[in-house]
């Protein structure tokens, strides 16, 4: 018996995680070079953020340009695919600040316990 897949589910998993969305909302503003964005996300690791882009690169949402400069250097901005997001995040965001309280309580309840 064939199982269809959710849609939802299936682009949570180009888009999900703990990264990517803020990849993509960092890159929505104008492409960045991999020292600026790793600033820009001050928690992210190095080696995190490397694979992240890589997968989003792989993924169709991030394209890497290497630039001719000295010393080399990379330059990651969004595809057309990445801005197609773009919609939906702003979406996901006016959600979020509507229902503000409800998800902080949420949150407090039960994700907070370290």
């Amino acid at each position: 018996m064939k199982t269809e897949k959710c849609p939802v589910e299936q682009a949570l998993q180009v888009i999900g995680g703990k990264w990517k969305i803020p990849i993509i909302h960092h890159l929505n503003e104008k492409p960045h070079r991999f020292g600026k964005l790793k600033s820009r996300l001050s928690k992210v690791t190095q080696q995190m953020l490397s694979k992240q882009l890589k997968e989003m690169e792989n993924d169709g949402l991030v394209k890497r340009t290497v630039l001719s400069v000295m010393p080399p250097s990379v330059q990651y901005s969004l595809t057309e695919f990445g801005k197609s997001a773009i919609p939906v995040l702003q979406t996901l965001y006016s959600w979020s600040i509507n229902q503000d309280s409800k998800i902080t309580k949420c949150i407090k309840k039960n994700y907070s316990k370290v």
